[in-house]
């Protein structure tokens, strides 16, 4: 297998890299990225690196991207996920499959609407593939069939990391996801019609494992509401929302920039491009995906909560590897033709068959899944 991660020197692409690097079947990584200042960095920590290969490439010149991309079999995407299309465009042009890490609701409804040309030419394009969305819609697949109806899926997502202080700022993941999460009205499924509603509003008290404990999480706009009430439509669900918890040092730090301007596009490439690379600790947060379904089996009311909790390596933060990992694992799913359907765009739940891909996941040994069961009688599991 030969694969392409654009944006390749990110922090997501670097989990990745360890990912595809370490996959015997993955004979050749290209690392792509408009700069290649943090190659050598990036590359001092990857095992099997002979394996990876840094290439400068520039997505606004589609033919000279494609040139230097020659033969990859499949693009995965870590760039930022305004750059989704134009990264469709060169997996077309290479004729590879594509995986990317989400498109923030807008822009997967977008990149759905090529689902002819890709299966016209026999190619996969995998929509969402990291941790959330991602691992999420992939829970969400594995626990349906469990239920005759369904009425309502939450999905959160939980962290702690130590290094988040007031006096510090380094955002866990891309700064331009985190301010557009913080200011968009979140787009929900709400008793069977799509709305929007405030950022961060519905706050909902959740207990996770400690370090977490109780916490506030709040709705955000994400790509599962996109995809996942599609998927569920013969279910019949009628409510499905994304809630994510962020730590108070984070929220003050986007309500600043925020107050300063920084919540439009021109700004946050300013702000983007003055940021200095973030240089290299070891990792120590600790994150929590959970998924609750609330629906009926036999008659009878029926809850299911799943937990998917991820600790940090030595070299890559939880954040990290749920994101980087899970988009190298689809990645090479693809290519090797482990999916349900020969070509098309979607996202994995309808591409993916969960039993391959928590098998997957289970191999990487960093992830782990909590299954809670609530049920009035009988043994409905």
């Amino acid at each position: 297998m030969k694969i392409a991660v654009l944006g390749g020197f990110g922090l997501m692409a670097e989990a990745a890299l360890h990912d595809l690097a370490a996959n015997p079947k993955v004979t050749q990584v290209l690392a792509a990225d408009l700069s290649l200042a943090r190659a050598k960095g990036v590359l001092s920590r990857v095992p099997n690196r002979r394996k990876i290969k840094a290439v400068q490439v520039d997505l606004t010149d589609l033919n000279a991207a494609a040139r230097r991309l020659k033969g990859a079999q499949c693009v995965l995407n870590c760039a930022w996920y305004e750059h989704n299309l134009k990264a469709m465009d060169l997996a077309f042009a290479l004729k590879a499959h594509y995986v990317d890490l989400g498109g923030l609701y807008h822009m997967t409804l977008k990149q759905l609407a090529r689902r002819r040309q890709f299966e016209r030419a026999g190619l996969l394009a995998a929509l969402g593939c990291g941790s959330t969305p991602g691992i999420t819609n992939m829970m969400v697949a594995r626990m349906a069939p469990s239920f005759e109806t369904i009425d309502t899926v939450g999905i959160y997502d939980a962290s702690h990391d130590p290094s988040l202080t007031d006096e510090t700022f380094l955002p866990p993941f891309s700064i331009r996801t985190m301010l557009a999460e913080y200011v968009q009205p979140a787009p929900i499924l709400l008793k069977g019609k799509m709305s929007d509603v405030a950022a961060h509003s519905g706050l909902e008290e959740l207990d996770f494992k400690a370090p977490i404990g109780r916490v506030k999480a709040g709705t955000v706009i994400h790509s599962e509401t996109a995809t996942l009430p599609g998927y569920l439509k013969e279910k019949g669900v009628k409510n499905l929302f994304f809630k994510i918890v962020y730590p108070e040092s984070v929220k003050a730090q986007l309500r600043l920039l925020v107050g300063m301007g920084f919540n439009n596009p021109e700004a946050i490439r300013f702000l983007t491009r003055m940021a200095p690379p973030p240089a290299f600790s070891a990792p120590a947060d600790f994150e929590v995906l959970r998924v609750r379904v609330d629906g009926t089996r036999n008659g009878r009311p029926l809850t299911k909560i799943w937990d998917c909790e991820m600790r940090p390596t030595k070299l890559l933060s939880a954040g990290a590897l749920g994101v980087g990992f899970t988009g190298a694992i689809v990645a090479a799913m693809l290519v090797g033709r482990k999916t349900l359907v020969p070509g098309g765009v979607g996202a994995p739940e309808s591409l993916l068959d969960p039993a391959v891909f928590f098998k997957e996941l289970k191999n990487r040994k960093v992830f782990k899944l909590i299954e809670t069961i609530a049920h009035p009688l009988g043994d409905l599991s």
